[in-house]
């Protein structure tokens, strides 16, 4: 059976892109991040709203280092969005293997964040993963 990772952040973008993708009969495993700034509350109640298992996983102290001194630089509030994207789509790129899974959705509402949620710095994103050929994107206008 076919089998993504999902990237669920615990809101709606992420987990209904994680929905229409399990609504096609491919299995879907959800992962979310959790560091000093954000947590994974939300996203342990979406995913069981929508029945599919959870690896949440703890990349604070790699997070931190990162924002210190983001290659990209930094969004609104001091926000480094295509790094911090970036970052989570390699953490999920290395659990490919052990998860057994074919690729990585990720739900994305194009131009809602203007410096990190357009089409040039979404591919930016991919491209920076180091997996890009794995990772496929839900736009939605």
């Amino acid at each position: 059976m076919t089998k993504a990772i999902a990237m669920i952040s615990g809101g709606l973008d992420s987990i209904l892109a994680a929905k229409l993708v399990k609504e096609q009969g491919i299995e879907v495993i959800g992962v979310c991040f959790k560091s000093y700034f954000f947590g994974e509350q939300n996203a342990v109640r979406m995913c069981k709203q929508i029945d599919i298992p959870l690896k949440v996983i703890d990349f604070s102290e790699n997070h931190f280092e990162m924002v210190k001194n983001p290659k990209h630089g930094h969004g609104k509030n001091m926000n480094p969005c295509i790094d911090c994207h970036a970052m989570m789509m390699k953490y999920c790129g290395n659990l490919l293997d052990e998860l057994k899974a074919d690729f990585i959705i990720t739900g994305e509402v194009l131009n809602q964040r203007p410096m990190s949620q357009n089409k040039n710095s979404l591919e930016l994103v991919k491209k920076e993963s180091g997996f890009s050929e794995k990772i496929f994107k839900a736009f939605m206008c």
